[in-house]
């Protein structure tokens, strides 16, 4: 018995009505929900690995660079790049042959190598004092310790690969190109 209306005055209302009442209001989504979909928990290491380096990823494929993140993950799983420290280097080179290409500059391509060399930096156990990346005459220097101002001022030969590598000796050396795994 519903004790909101008098006696008897239930039989007044429709049964339509009652029935409106009792269900829930359904929620009105926002057009762009597909933003409150949550990514499986197992790809937000992914996700990270790309637009915490290149928060301008995102303005490639707005909001939320789902579409882009699709096509990496979709490439990535074709060519399992290793989790390496070639890993941003490899994330480059889908970069540079996706459909996003023709809308990039060189700032992403620059963060993603800066990322490889920092995880280089972080991984090697050579006596290599540092590490030197090369794209389209665009280089990239990190070092484990002291830096060598001069080193990073020499100009470095071309490379014949589309994204190369050196070790820097003891001393900060360049010792030449070699390709990227």
């Amino acid at each position: 018995m519903n004790h909101l209306l008098p006696a008897g005055a239930s039989r007044l209302v429709s049964k339509a009505s009652r029935r409106l009442r009792a269900e829930p209001l359904r929620p009105e989504y926002p057009s762009n929900s597909r933003n409150f979909v949550h990514l499986d928990a197992r790809l937000l290491p992914y996700w990270h690995s790309v637009f915490d380096i290149c928060p301008a990823l995102l303005k490639l494929d707005p909001p939320d660079g789902l579409n882009l993140f699709r096509s990496f993950m979709t490439w990535a799983y074709r060519n399992q790049p290793a989790e390496d420290w070639t890993y941003h280097l490899n994330v480059c080179r889908w970069l540079l042959g996706s459909p996003y290409r023709t809308k990039i500059d060189d700032e992403p391509i620059e963060a993603f190598m800066a990322a490889a060399a920092a995880s280089w930096i972080n991984t090697d156990e050579s006596q290599a004092q540092g590490v030197v990346l090369a794209w389209q005459g665009t280089h990239v220097f990190d070092w484990k310790g002291a830096r060598f101002p001069a080193a990073e001022q020499e100009v470095l030969p071309a490379t014949e690969w589309d994204i190369a590598w050196c070790p820097l000796t003891p001393r900060g050396a360049f010792n030449g190109w070699l390709p990227v795994p």
